[in-house]
């Protein structure tokens, strides 16, 4: 008997055992919502990333309990790889193209506020070695990089497949452009434009908060093959990512619009605060998920019409 067959039966039996008189849509939304959630416990234990392909690997155990294993590798394989190439090729840049840029974001910010607003909320609430509970939520935001939209993504997977193609393209897509972007026009974050002399002390946050605290574990990833990318800023594809996700889930649940708006905003005032991001970054990385979102969502409706 071939492996594959096995964990079908496997995952068979499971669903047998559940019953009929479970809601399975409701177990499953429920079920997708706990892996979040122990994926947030994770990152705030080991501070680190969960990269797409140990999601892969954690959602895949929920997808053979849930007998879908064979359509879950099918759609989410695709992904993953498309995901795992963009990283490869962003820490690509610096070598393709040194030529970092380091003043616009800086006049930018200068020009809308009078300050650049790193400096500004860093000064008001950062004590250096006196970390407070708003840091830690800082970095958990950042940290939720890739584990809200993956997580998001799964729950459309369970519910509505087509609305899980469109997301995961748009995923895809904002991701891409923002390499391109960052090829064209490599820029410096303020925490490293202030270690140049470009600007006053910006502190690291998240470096000085986190370096107290020993990683218990290191899972594998192949992402350790890709290598690091300092001056891939703008856009910032973390603020790109909240908004997008904001999008499709409010487009799908509108109770649910106040609660994403509410933290697509505190990730922005995160990395802005964390000194990883200008609000230039912040600003332009709106941009790339509503021109994203347009294209997807809007697009194709166009396209049909004309043809009709």
């Amino acid at each position: 008997m071939r492996i594959y067959d096995y964990l079908q039966q496997a995952s068979q039996a499971t669903r047998n055992r559940l019953g009929k008189s479970l809601h399975h849509d409701k177990f499953m939304v429920g079920l997708a919502i706990a892996y979040g959630a122990s994926v947030i416990v994770y990152l705030v234990w080991h501070h680190g990333f969960l990269t797409p392909d140990q999601f892969l690997v954690m959602a895949m155990l929920a997808a053979l309990l849930l007998g879908r294993l064979k359509a879950f590798l099918w759609d989410w394989i695709p992904l993953i790889l498309l995901l795992f190439g963009y990283e490869y090729v962003r820490g690509l840049v610096q070598k393709i193209n040194p030529n970092v840029h380091i003043f616009p974001m800086i006049r930018f910010d200068r020009f809308v506020f009078g300050t650049v607003p790193t400096i500004a909320l860093q000064a008001r609430f950062y004590t250096p070695g006196q970390p407070c509970w708003y840091d830690y939520a800082a970095i958990i935001l950042y940290f939720l990089h890739f584990v809200v939209p993956l997580t998001v993504a799964f729950v459309f997977w369970l519910k509505n497949r087509k609305l899980f193609k469109q997301y995961a393209a748009a995923m895809v897509l904002v991701s891409y452009l923002t390499y391109l972007t960052y090829l064209a026009f490599p820029a410096v974050p303020p925490w490293l434009a202030a270690r140049a002399g470009f600007l006053p002390p910006v502190a690291r946050i998240m470096d000085a908060t986190l370096s107290g605290i020993s990683a218990q574990i290191q899972l594998p990833t192949i992402y350790s093959y890709c290598g690091v990318n300092l001056v891939a800023a703008v856009p910032s594809l973390h603020a790109a990512y909240p908004l997008l996700t904001a999008i499709f889930v409010g487009g799908r649940a509108p109770k649910l619009i106040p609660v994403m708006a509410v933290y697509s905003v505190a990730v922005w005032v995160a990395l802005v605060y964390l000194g990883e991001h200008y609000v230039f970054d912040v600003f332009s990385g709106i941009i790339y998920a509503l021109l994203t979102a347009g294209l997807l969502r809007y697009w194709p409706g166009k396209k049909s019409a004309a043809r009709n």
